[in-house]
């Protein structure tokens, strides 16, 4: 009997949810049809049957559910004894063929019996993982003797090891993956390695305090592996390969400390000892190592003092280039700082990180992923290095997250809290789209599962990316990005639970006495009904705010060609005309701008010819817009050559993320080769809006 990923998933819906599944919420999380879900559900029926547990229940009108004896028997019953009980994806089964291969030489055969595929598949799966030892530049050789192997520098095979695990731990919705990865690493497990895990975890909450940083729960897994492979990895040296200059800077870092303390602790224990190359590996894992937050303290490195730096260059330059001001910037330096720490440690040392939100930012937050990357050039100069996509990523977390601050400071009914194993920059951004998302709550924490274990906190729910035991407060499960179908399953669970907390009819009764109070009420009964249909619309579903692409705001009639002008104050007055006209802003808003370069000099001019005046949304818009001004003869912002501009581009936000869609558009057009002095040369109206509309796609 087969129990694939798909079924293995719906099933795993149903036990963590600790409630009714809609049809809905299937048919949107596997993107399958309604009659392909039903014809899995009698097959997870056929495997409950033969596991002795009572099948799937149907909620009229509702959903599906697990009964309380089965969802109490399955975890002991869904594992991995039966190897069929489980298909592994083509890109889980790549990541168990590189660790096994990394570890040791391996037959064909035993691939085949650990991945439960056919010879031919296994094939074009050894093809694809040969294609990913490339990035890792090594390759992948085959002797009749000993099987398949894997050849390189040591260090690459521990950063390809280390992406593996790393990868294994974070994968979501894969226990199974996760089970397999203890079996290749540790196939014959004994007492003395059940015993070294607690022991591991105790030293590493010690490393916690001296580090002053806590450490996501993926992080403390991965490090207790990467620590008994270190105790067995007695013949490989990596000294050699790493300069002689950068081992004297790793001896002298607390981390470095703080393993050495570890070792002698190790040894006293009898449990071995890290050979002093590996000891080298460690630090660096654990200096890049991503935290969910740091305690700050007054002491900084000077290569850490410079990087503080690099962060306010990068937040500022975010700023210039979007166009808009964050709110509470001392914190978002902070939290960027805490987070960039690690990531300059990996990127220094080339250990690779796995986003798994790296696809879904960039598809639904394309315009602050584009903003984002357009802004680390002062980080890829500190470190000497282009940003991979997938840190950039997180970096984009921190800022699509912060963006949602502002107005945020409305009373709050309910206390809530998030606990999130992905580091700050995901907590982050879920903290932020909740908030949105459900105005009367308000977040009081931000936790990793361990600290959620260790304390109680007072809230009215728990939102969680992990499954978690359930304590006072109702849990409710959330991805770390939320798109649409994830808010309307997130509202409706919401008001279920609030409505237990505080009933329609209670708020309505007291409403009423608080009306009769201070006025004659002459409908009761109609009165009632209204207030409990408002109080009940309450979590009515917030769709995401509607962002205008470029060719949306930048029509004809915002558009002008003039030959010269006067001076800066004229051109920002004439390009602002359009805008004026429509209503769009009034005259304050012309005089902010204006205003704002003589109080900040001339940072509107944000790249040759190029220069977008604009100020704050309070001072005087109306409505999102955009205007255009070309000059044949360019005007200058300053005496200085760098700071004159041909095209002065007026824009009018109303909040911090609204105009980003149509920013980044414009944006990439201004930075395309040519673009600026094709916009320059341009002979009407029509010339422009013809580039405009090639960069307007979604």
């Amino acid at each position: 009997m087969v129990l694939d990923k798909r079924r293995t998933f719906i099933l795993n819906q149903m036990y963590h949810n600790n409630g009714i599944v809609n049809m809905k919420l299937l048919k949107n999380k596997l993107g399958v049809s309604q009659r392909t879900i039903y014809y899995d559900l009698d097959q997870i029926n056929c495997w409950l049957e033969c596991k002795g547990l009572k099948p799937i229940q149907k909620a009229r009108g509702k959903g599906f559910y697990l009964t309380v004896d089965t969802c109490k028997e399955l975890p002991s019953r869904l594992t991995l004894k039966n190897q069929w009980e489980y298909r592994f994806s083509q890109k889980e089964r790549i990541q168990i063929i590189l660790l096994m291969l990394v570890t040791r030489s391996t037959s064909l055969q035993e691939l085949m019996d650990t991945t439960q595929v056919s010879r031919g598949t296994m094939f074009r799966d050894l093809k694809k993982a040969s294609k990913e030892l490339e990035y890792f530049e090594m390759k992948l050789t085959y002797e009749k003797r000993s099987g398949y192997q894997i050849i390189g520098q040591e260090q690459k095979k521990h950063q390809l090891m280390s992406n593996v695990i790393s990868y294994i731990l974070t994968a979501k919705d894969s226990p199974h993956l996760n089970e397999k990865l203890h079996d290749i690493l540790y196939p014959s497990s004994n007492n003395n390695d059940d015993r070294l895990k607690p022991f591991l975890k105790k030293e590493l909450a010690s490393i916690e305090k001296t580090l002053n940083v806590s450490f996501t729960e993926n992080v403390i897994q991965y490090l207790v592996l990467q620590i008994m492979i270190a105790i067995k990895q007695k013949n490989r040296s990596v000294s050699h390969e790493i300069d002689k200059e950068e081992i004297q800077i790793l001896q002298k870092t607390k981390a470095y400390q703080s393993i050495e303390k570890l070792n002698d602790s190790l040894q006293e224990q009898e449990f071995g000892s890290i050979p002093s190359h590996e000891m080298l590996l460690l630090t660096m894992q654990l200096l890049g190592s991503r935290v969910h937050h740091e305690h700050i303290t007054g002491t900084c490195t000077k290569e850490m003092s410079q990087l503080q730096m690099v962060v306010k260059k990068i937040i500022d330059d975010f700023q210039l280039i979007g166009c808009l001001i964050f709110a509470d910037r001392k914190q978002l330096e902070e939290n960027l700082f805490t987070h960039l720490k690690p990531a300059f440690y990996r990127l220094k040392y080339d250990i690779s990180t796995n986003n798994h939100y790296l696809e879904e930012i960039q598809k639904h937050y394309p315009d602050v992923f584009y903003l984002t990357k357009r802004s680390l050039s002062h980080l890829e100069s500190f470190i000497g290095k282009d940003i991979p996509d997938e840190e950039a990523a997180y970096i984009a977390m921190h800022f699509g997250g912060w963006l949602r601050r502002e107005n945020q400071n409305t009373a709050k009914k309910y206390k809530a809290m998030v606990v999130c194993e992905n580091g700050i920059a995901a907590s982050g951004m879920l903290r932020s789209q909740l908030e949105t998302l459900l105005p009367d709550i308000m977040i009081l924490h931000t936790v990793s599962i361990r600290e959620y274990n260790q304390s109680d906190y007072q809230v009215d729910i728990v939102f969680s990316t992990s499954y978690i035991k359930q304590k006072q407060a109702p849990v409710i499960y959330v991805p770390a990005l939320l798109i649409d179908k994830d808010r309307e399953n997130i509202v409706h669970q919401v008001k279920t639970i609030l409505e237990s907390i505080n009933p329609v009819d209670q708020e309505v009764s007291l409403l009423m006495a608080m009306i009769e109070e201070h006025a004659t009420i002459h409908q009761p009964g109609v009165l009632k009904e209204k207030l409990a249909q408002c109080i009940g619309n309450q979590y009515s579903l917030t769709k995401e705010t509607y962002k205008p692409m470029l060719d949306e705001l930048l029509t004809q009639d915002m558009i002008q060609l003039e030959e010269a002008v006067t001076s800066w104050e004229e051109a920002i007055r004439v390009s602002a005309a359009p805008l004026l006209k429509n209503e769009s802003i009034n005259q304050r808003y012309v005089e902010a701008m204006i205003h704002n370069v003589y109080e900040n000099g001339p940072y509107v001019v944000i790249s040759p010819n190029i220069a977008i005046p604009h100020a704050r949304p309070e001072q005087g818009v109306n409505r999102l817009g955009m205007s255009f001004l070309r000059l044949k003869k360019p005007v200058a912002f300053s005496d200085q050559a760098k700071h004159q501009a041909s095209l002065v581009i007026v824009l009018a936000a109303i909040d911090n993320e609204t105009h980003l869609k149509a920013l980044s558009q414009l944006t990439e057009m201004l930075s395309e080769p040519g673009n600026t002095d094709r916009l320059i040369q341009s002979a009407d109206a029509d010339d422009i809006l013809a580039i405009v509309k090639q960069y307007s796609l979604n």
